[in-house]
């Protein structure tokens, strides 16, 4: 997977793809949800740096920093100016102190990592005492996605639905997944064998982690994290926060680790 992401130009062009619009959610409810004054952030997976133009020009952070794997993307943090610094690595093994972030963040990483619990372990080591962490993802658990595909007769590749047949599998099979979730103490972390060979045709066909909002939700409950809001209350407002995930597509949410 980490040649992968580091040398792969299917990769590479489906994040070359993504602009200002693709990002709108995840840059309003960082400033709708983070405080003022946040003054050094760190972005996992930072693409070609385009995710945190929004937030950076509006906040204006002293440093600001990120992680890729990809050459390509590391150069084109470098041409684009933001972040202001790009290292290469991964979040899985951060090369950075602990406690040098005052924020860290990401928006459509976690489904590419082969453990979700080693990144967050990462990711609040390196962050100092108040920090903030956000994550948007999407919800590959979701009922909402899999009865709109019912309804349309898409077909996404990545999860071998074709056609309405497929969008009701998928749908099944969710129900299930989502059952088992709620029925669980902690998270459930599901993993699945990602597509990385010449028939990638984007759509998450190269994520490993089948994503659920719920999972995150319940694991850094468990490390006394304190969730500020979601991409859910920006949108509806306090009726968000009683918005079952499983009834939700792709999430951002912002925590406060004290």
């Amino acid at each position: 997977m980490r040649r992968f992401y580091r040398d792969a130009a299917d990769y590479e062009a489906q994040v070359a793809a993504h602009d200002e619009s693709y990002f709108r959610k995840y840059v309003g409810t960082m400033l709708r949800f983070l405080p003022a004054g946040i003054d050094s952030v760190l972005e996992l997976g930072a693409g070609s740096g385009a995710a945190l133009e929004g937030y950076v020009e509006e906040r204006a952070p002293a440093r600001v920093v990120g992680v890729e794997l990809s050459r390509t993307n590391l150069a084109a943090i470098l041409r684009r100016g933001v972040p202001h610094a790009a290292v290469g690595g991964d979040a899985l093994e951060l090369p950075f102190a602990g406690g040098s972030f005052d924020l860290v963040t990401c928006f459509q990483v976690i489904e590419h990592l082969p453990s979700v619990r080693t990144a967050i372990d990462e990711a609040l080591r390196v962050l100092r005492r108040p920090g903030y962490l956000v994550v948007g993802s999407p919800n590959h658990a979701s009922l909402l996605t899999p009865t709109q595909d019912l309804i349309s007769g898409r077909t996404r590749f990545a999860f071998g639905v074709a056609n309405r047949a497929g969008a009701t599998r998928w749908l099944l099979q969710n129900v299930r997944i989502s059952a088992a979730k709620r029925l669980a103490s902690g998270p459930r972390y599901l993993y699945r064998e990602p597509r990385l060979g010449d028939d990638v045709r984007g759509g998450d066909s190269d994520a490993v982690y089948y994503a659920c909002p719920l999972d995150l939700y319940r694991d850094l409950a468990a490390r006394v994290a304190s969730l500020l809001g979601t991409d859910a209350i920006l949108r509806w407002g306090a009726a968000g926060r009683f918005v079952p995930s499983e009834f939700r597509g792709s999430a951002v949410a912002v925590w406060c680790i004290g």
